[in-house]
């Protein structure tokens, strides 16, 4: 350690100090010669007085003490173990789980008598760990990388040795995470590069919901490797009973088969399906011959009603439109034939109603007074002053029995709803709507999500309005001829895309209900069995303002009718509770709270499918290995040499001891060895002036 003085003064001041302290205590103790003192202590007491005065005069001058401190940094090897299943579904699955922990850590026990060790296990996630169960349900390889990053940045980090098969099946690419550090990676290669038979659920495919009574795909790829001559049966099983079943012959040992298959949903609800490959003899695992998934089938396709005045091509694009919509039925009529009661549907269109031969006043009553939401398409037909008096949000007052031809100007302060970005570029495009020669007044609520264009003129006139008034919600389209968008579409593109993005963004926008409830409980309804069940919570007082006082409590009811109790945890002005992971299965939620005298419930469903990641691929790549080490300027060792492994880190000159030189600066004032110091001298001579009489 060295020491140095730093000042903010020229270093004669230095001896302006001494000066002081010199001309002070002489005058003190020579000068004066009242004061009867011994030679000896006269110069002791003289010294004393010197050493405080110059002192106090030197500290004045706020010296920094400059402090050189070198410390040794011993070198660490950090050693990762793959802790996933595939290292356990090959034929040395025994040998994994008994002889090889033994042996790694016989070599951590040799290897930590000359380096500090650090021993982590890798899979789902990287964490301090010694003892191993191999039980991980997927690898990410990257997160090694992640955590040398964040743990060991500016660290002597002498080797990382990594034990794996190699395979990943989550994050990064470990080759190309692992291309700027700066010490050598050491790979052990478990697994069997070989390929032993094995029949593979490799991917499933389907929808998350369905709808009652439909019929919904379901794709299944399956891998058969080392069967050429084999056959088997996939099986799709629900609630016990075979609901398809097909033969399958494997014509290769490298066998690769994509099934499209066709289930009809018969009940509503969270329904649990199971796949199954049958078996054929020598498997080296069956762990991959089933898979499980979920699919939630509701009743809730709502019902939209399109009536007209007469036939036009509009009610037809409109039509194809939401039916290429599952989640919408239509039904299209004419208003006079229509005889059924409109309270049915969940949303009304109007096209060209109320007309000049059909007021349909009845019926836009009806839907007015039931708040069903409604959508105005106006045309030659339509009776502009009897609309006028529907409270649309659109007032119109017509100049003349003529028509503009209106392209599309979208308001970018739009704000109730986004179209896709490829239908907001090519709406503009898209030919012109016959639209009223009149000026236009808005009702405040009311927004435009397109103004007119009139030839090359961009007018404030609206094209397209939605608004809500409290809980009505009602839009208008001031011109007609959308038909001619649907065929300019495919025209263009070849699809009908952007048409039935911009209908059905339109029509959600007025058929979506807002949660008007007071207690409210929402959570992911399908999870993976490595994931957590997180739920949130609100509460709602009289005013709709959030509140959290109460505390939520939750009960979580599994297949066989277990209870798991649960208390929310207060955040902000909400709840939140992370229930953590489940078991493969279906479960229901109850969540009850009382505010004041008034109880509330909340119920619901959620299903935890299985992760069958690691049974996909049981092929190790050493390759990767290879790669690893060789690309970091390490090797590839095998289990059983580790000796060789050993001898190897110990013959690399560069895993040693490295040393760090650091500055620190410290004033001079803060050091208490410098008050004890001058209390020490101050208090001595006061000492032996009162002994002698003095003051």
């Amino acid at each position: 350690m060295n020491f140095n003085f730093i000042l903010n003064y020229p270093w004669w001041f230095v001896l302006l100090c001494i000066v002081t302290g010199v001309i002070i205590s002489a005058i003190l103790y020579y000068k004066n010669t009242s004061d009867d003192f011994l030679p000896w202590q006269k110069k002791l007491l003289a010294a004393f007085r010197f050493t405080v005065i110059t002192l106090l005069c030197f500290l004045l001058l706020a010296p920094l003490l400059k402090m050189q401190i070198t410390n040794t940094q011993e070198p660490v090897i950090l050693v990762f173990q793959d802790n996933s299943q595939s290292l356990v579904t090959t034929r040395e699955a025994s040998q994994m789980k008994e002889d090889y922990p033994n042996e790694l850590s016989g070599f951590i026990d040799n290897l930590s008598a000359d380096y500090s060790i650090n021993t982590y296990a890798f899979g789902e996630q990287v964490r301090r760990e010694t003892d191993f169960d191999f039980q991980d349900k997927l690898t990410d390889m990257s997160e090694i990388f992640n955590s040398l990053e964040v743990l060991y940045t500016n660290r002597n980090v002498g080797a990382v040795i990594i034990a794996g098969d190699g395979i990943f099946n989550r994050g990064q690419n470990p080759l190309f995470r692992a291309s700027n550090l700066m010490f050598p990676i050491y790979t052990i290669a478990l697994g069997d590069t070989v390929p032993q038979r094995d029949l593979i659920i490799s991917n499933i495919r389907h929808n998350r919901i369905t709808y009652l009574n439909n019929i919904f795909p379901l794709e299944v790829t399956i891998e058969a490797r080392q069967a050429r001559g084999l056959n088997s049966r996939l099986r799709v099983m629900h609630e016990g009973n075979t609901v398809h079943e097909e033969s399958i012959s494997f014509a290769s040992d490298s066998y690769f088969e994509t099934f499209n298959i066709e289930l009809e949903a018969l009940e509503t609800g969270i329904k649990r399906y199971r796949i199954e490959l049958e078996p054929v003899a020598d498997e080296i695992s069956l762990d991959n011959n089933t898979r499980d998934f979920f699919i939630e089938v509701i009743d809730s396709r709502q019902k939209i009603l399109i009536l007209s005045a007469g036939p036009h091509p509009d009610v037809g694009a409109l039509k194809q439109a939401l039916e290429d919509n599952e989640n919408y039925e239509t039904k299209a009529a004419l208003a006079q034939d229509f005889d059924e009661d409109i309270r049915d549907y969940d949303m009304v269109i109007w096209h060209q109603l109320p007309s000049v031969r059909h007021a349909a006043t009845v019926l836009i009553t009806q839907a007015t007074q039931a708040n069903i939401p409604q959508l105005f398409i106006l045309g030659a037909q339509s009776n502009i002053s009897t609309f006028n008096r529907l409270q649309t949000g659109v007032q119109i007052n017509v100049r003349s029995a003529g028509f503009n031809d209106s392209r599309v100007n979208i308001n970018n302060d739009f704000a109730l709803f986004q179209v896709r970005p490829g239908t907001a570029e090519i709406l503009p495009l898209f030919p012109p709507l016959q639209s009223p020669f009149a000026t236009y007044s808005l009702s405040p609520g009311t927004q435009i999500f397109a103004h007119q264009r009139i030839g090359n003129v961009d007018t404030e006139y609206p094209l397209i309005t939605l608004s809500q008034i409290s809980e009505r919600k009602t839009g208008v389209i001031t011109g007609e001829g959308i038909w001619r968008w649907r065929l300019n579409n495919y025209a263009r593109n070849n699809n009908h895309h952007a048409f039935n993005d911009w209908v059905s963004r339109m029509v959600q926008f007025l058929t979506v209900v807002e949660d008007r409830s007071f207690f409210r409980v929402t959570t992911e309804n399908f999870l993976y069995e490595n994931e957590q069940a997180v739920f949130d919570a609100e509460l709602y007082n009289r005013s709709y303002e959030l509140v959290n006082n109460p505390d939520v409590e939750m009960t979580i009811t599994n297949e066989e009718g277990e209870q798991f109790e649960y208390i929310f945890g207060r955040t902000g002005n909400a709840y939140r509770l992370n229930a953590g992971t489940f078991p493969v299965g279906e479960y229901n939620y109850r969540a009850r709270t009382r505010l004041g005298n008034e109880e509330f419930t909340a119920e619901g469903i959620f299903a935890v499918s299985p992760l069958n990641l690691e049974a996909l691929n049981t092929v190790a790549n050493h390759q990767l290995l290879y790669q690893l080490a060789e690309n970091s300027g390490g090797k590839m060792f095998f289990p059983g040499q580790w000796d060789e492994l050993l001898e190897e880190i110990n013959s690399r000159s560069d895993i040693r001891p490295v040393l760090y030189t650091q500055d620190e600066f410290e004033d001079l004032v803060n050091l208490r060895w410098i008050f004890f110091l001058l209390l020490i001298l101050l208090a001595t001579e006061w000492f032996i002036r009162k002994y002698n009489g003095s003051y």
